[in-house]
This record gives C-alpha cells, structure tokens and sequence, in this order.
C-alpha cells in the first residue's frame, strides 16, 4: 500500500464522517470507497478513532491555513480590509461542501468520546486566530485607523460577529447570507471606528 492509498483513505472518510457523523461511518464504507478490504485500512491507521482523529487534526490545520494572513499582507493593507478579509476566509472555509459541513457537526455536536480533544483543537485555533486579530487591531491603532482601545473587548466583539454569522449559514442562501455578512461587518467596522462610543 501506498501513501497515496492513505491519503484515499482519509479523503473518503472526511466525507463520511461530514455526512454520517462519526458513528454513521463504518471502516467498511471506507474501504468500499478506496476499493481495498477493511484489514487493508490498519496498514494505515491503528482503528477507526485513529482515522478520526487525523481527520480532525488535519480539519483544524486546513482551517488555520485557511485564515492566515500573511506578515507582508497585514503591513500592506487598511485594518479594515484585513478584517473583512479574515472574516471572508472564514465564511469560505464555512461553505467549502465537505470541510464546512465537518467543521458545523465537529463543534456543533461533538462526540463525547472526542470531546475533550476537539474542544482542545478548537482552542488552540481559537490563540492562533486571536493572535492575528490582536495584531490587526494594533497595527490599525498605532496607524490612527481607529482610536485607542482595549484590544480584549476588541477580538470578544469581533468573535460575537463571526459566531452569530456561523449560525446565521445554516438558514439562509449563499447569496442572502453573504449579504448578511457585508452588513454585519460594516456596522461593526464603523462601531470600531468610533471607538465603540
């Protein structure tokens, strides 16, 4: 077996466990799916947790990759612009069929035998993307972009906008919801603007 056989292993099984949830996936629709045997699969990964908890792993990272800015992009652009962008590489990631869908039932409705190691991954992204966002914010304030403020009020109210969006996806269009992201943004941007007075 290959290393490409692996990465068909976690390919198929990202998607089941997007659809079926963990426990709605069997090793044996994995391996119908790559066209190896279920004995095959353990070449690979040690059992079906292992499988799922690559899985997860590499979700997570894919997200961070997915919301990274660049150092050279964020001395280049205005606060808002990076903002915006943050918040629009985000809502992608959200709509990307397989990923977004894993990304909702991952932290929506996690498996309690999982739930301690995806509230871990879940925070360990949540100190990457605060970090950037601190950043954005300082930049955006040592550049006069907006008046001096406490960065912690910041990021809280900048998160309540992405969480309340997160939800809002699940019941509008992708053309309803992308307009409420531009005015859920804007107002923000100009109550950030103001100094939140």
């Amino acid at each position: 077996m290959t290393n490409s056989t692996a990465e068909r292993i976690k390919q198929h099984a990202l998607q089941l466990f997007a659809q079926k949830g963990y426990f709605g996936t069997s090793l044996n629709e994995v391996a119908s799916l790559v066209g190896i045997k279920k004995p095959s699969l353990y070449a690979h990964f040690k059992n079906k947790d292992d499988l799922y908890i690559t899985i997860l792993q590499e979700l997570m990272d894919n997200f961070i990759e997915r919301v990274t800015i660049e150092s050279a992009e964020l001395e280049s652009s205005t606060t808002r612009a990076l903002l915006y962008r943050f918040l629009t590489n985000m809502v992608d990631f959200w709509k990307d069929e397989t990923l977004g869908l894993l990304y909702k039932r991952t932290l929506l409705f996690p498996e309690e035998k999982f739930r301690s190691s995806i509230h871990e991954q879940f925070l360990q992204t949540e100190i990457y993307t605060t970090e950037i966002l601190s950043k954005i914010f300082t930049i955006g304030q040592h550049n006069g972009e907006m008046p001096p403020q406490p960065l912690e009020p910041l990021i809280d109210a900048y998160y309540c906008l992405i969480d309340g969006l997160f939800v809002q996806r699940f019941f509008y269009s992708s053309s309803e919801f992308d307009k409420k992201v531009e005015h859920a943004f804007n107002h923000f941007w100009l109550a950030t603007e103001i100094g939140g007075r």
